[in-house]
């Protein structure tokens, strides 16, 4: 086995927030921000290492108690193919149960559950890689190292425990001999990779709507109908956007349940919002998919800007601005930019819509200057680019 490097991106949510709980369409991109995941082969060493750098903790495990599970399990539950993801998941939870005060560091500390998480999905995924590996009886004979680290703000609604899961799942399922670096991007392995990142975000989540996972394997833009799946649009190149992250932390389900609570008081009025949220999602559509083939772009643009305050005067109407948001969208306004809300609202991040050779603009540079100024936190990046990148090291 060779080290190798997984790239694992982000996402955004670019119209139908809210929305799709009700069953309408939305658009989701891969951003530019990504995990990154570093295996590193140890053969010195029978130990299996992992380092979350972004929650500031690690996880180990021998080599050697790793396989004694995975030979008890399949004494347990023998079958000729492995199909027992519910069993492994209970069995595994058990598993780090006897662990847990030995391997969390800062036990303690207020990410405690969420590194429990973390750490859950990590010896479920590889177990479950391992178990299904097409290598008859497949086991692990060396140590190896995992260095995770993100550019994603954790639980901000960037996607950032799907691009964890697609991160994890991709570099179990290499090493466990699924595919290589030539066919990994196969349909039918990215179909994998995405079906056991699911599985991580069920984990983390409890029940996720599949979206996350499947637009940081795939990249790109898809729209989505809550339990009629996902359609990929074929996008020309990717959008320029202005992360902004508010950096007012928010409960999502509480969000959600205000909506809900507002819709039930109002519902011919908010059920009106719906429908103008799935109609402004069949109008972006088409010109997402012609947009960057320079016939007529500034016209598109233009539009697509238009489309962005109509969607973010929506959302307003919902309840789910805030103060800060507000201001943004005043600074990016006066600047002569459009700007939405992305996720929940009520915090979180705003997409800036920006122009093809932006950085060239002096007025962006004093667009990103005054945001930072105020104390938000500025990305500019891309929507809609390249998905699941893996390259050996």
């Amino acid at each position: 086995m060779f080290n190798f490097q997984v790239r694992a991106p982000g996402k955004i949510i670019l119209h139908g927030e809210h929305a799709v709980v009700y069953h309408k369409p939305a658009l989701a991109a891969v951003v530019g921000l990504a995990t990154t995941l570093q295996f590193s082969m140890d053969e010195n060493k029978a130990l299996i290492s992992v380092h979350l750098e972004a929650l500031n903790n690690n996880f180990s495990v021998e080599v050697k108690t790793f396989n004694e599970f995975l030979s008890k399990f399949r004494a347990k539950y023998p079958t000729e193919r492995f199909n027992n993801t519910v069993q492994l998941l209970e069995e595994v939870r058990v598993e780090l149960a006897k662990q847990q005060e030995e391997q969390l560091e800062n036990n303690n500390t207020p990410k405690k559950q969420q590194i429990q998480k973390s750490f859950i999905s990590i010896y479920y995924l590889l177990a479950g890689a391992v178990l299904s590996s097409p290598v008859e009886r497949f086991k692990i004979t060396n140590g190896f190292t995992l260095r995770i680290d993100t550019e994603l703000n954790i639980g901000s609604g960037l996607g950032s425990s799907a691009s964890y899961g697609v991160a994890l799942a991709a570099a179990f399922l290499l090493y466990a001999q699924h595919f290589d670096l030539s066919n990994y991007r196969d349909p039918q392995n990215l179909a994998m990779i995405s079906n056991w990142a699911f599985e991580s975000e069920r984990i983390i989540h409890g029940s996720p709507s599949g979206v996350d996972n499947t637009i940081c394997s795939y990249g790109g833009m898809l729209r989505f109908v809550k339990g009629q799946g996902f359609q990929t649009l074929n996008i020309v190149r990717p959008l320029n956007i202005l992360l902004v992250d508010s950096k007012v932390k928010r409960s999502t389900a509480d969000i959600v349940a205000k909506v809900r609570h507002l819709s039930e008081s109002f519902p011919e009025l908010i059920n009106a919002i719906w429908d103008a949220i799935e109609a402004l999602v069949t109008e972006a559509i088409p010109l997402y998919e012609i947009f960057g083939n320079s016939k007529d772009d500034g016209e598109k643009f233009e539009k697509l800007e238009r489309l962005f305050q109509i969607n973010n005067d929506l959302l307003k109407a919902i309840g789910v601005s805030h103060p800060k948001l507000e201001q943004i969208f005043s600074i990016a306004y006066k600047r002569g930019f459009f700007s939405k809300i992305t996720g929940a609202g009520a915090g979180g991040y705003v997409i800036v819509l920006l122009p093809d050779n932006y950085a060239k603009n002096e007025v962006f540079w004093k667009l990103k200057e005054e945001l930072e100024a105020a104390g938000f936190g500025v990305h500019s990046t891309t929507a809609g680019g390249d998905g699941l990148f893996i390259e050996k090291l």
